[in-house]
């Protein structure tokens, strides 16, 4: 499952020497790939066993690739939608595709797993949510109500951080 999570974390590909130096940093080169060679066989067989005879994995070149269309990931969803707001020119589509991007989001990444790894990532993902919540609700400046909606949704998730403190003062202020 650790291989699989890092894989999606990753954006659905990482070469084996990143993989090797995340998940398997301590045991000897040799150990760490046979190691590697043994979750990639485990996950092609969950693989299998749940969604078919289909390849959702590929390795080439020392690349391993998960096949995206196999997959509803709700990170890359997310991560789609950011990319949408950031690339639209009109601002009701970007709007939109912010909209998307707060409702995909669940809460931490793969919270309570505990992976030493992954400290860096939960903080990425959470600041790109918590930016793309503020950015909407300051899109709906004209309508308070609903920015605020959006920001005690961020605030379920991340009710500390600063951004949205400041952001909520902000469309608060509006309201007054």
């Amino acid at each position: 499952m650790e291989f699989l999570v890092y894989l999606i974390v990753r954006g659905g590909s990482a070469y084996q020497h990143e993989i090797l130096g995340d998940l398997l940093p301590e045991p000897p080169h040799r150990l760490a790939t046979q190691r590697l060679h043994t979750y990639t066989y485990n996950l092609r067989q969950v693989f299998r066993s749940t969604g078919g005879q289909s390849t959702y994995l590929h390795l080439r070149r020392h690349r391993y690739t998960l096949i995206r269309d196999a997959f509803d990931v709700d990170l890359w969803t997310m991560r789609d939608a950011l990319t949408a707001a950031h690339r639209a020119t009109a601002p009701t589509t970007s709007a939109a595709a912010l909209r998307r991007a707060v409702t995909v989001y669940r809460g931490p990444l793969a919270a309570g797993t505990g992976y030493l790894w992954l400290a860096r990532h939960q903080q990425a993902v959470a600041n790109e949510y918590v930016t793309a919540a503020a950015a909407l609700a300051e899109a709906l400046a004209d309508r308070p109500a609903e920015a605020k909606a959006v920001l005690d949704l961020a605030a379920r998730h991340h009710p500390d951080h600063e951004l949205l403190v400041a952001t909520a003062a902000t469309i608060r202020d509006r309201l007054t």
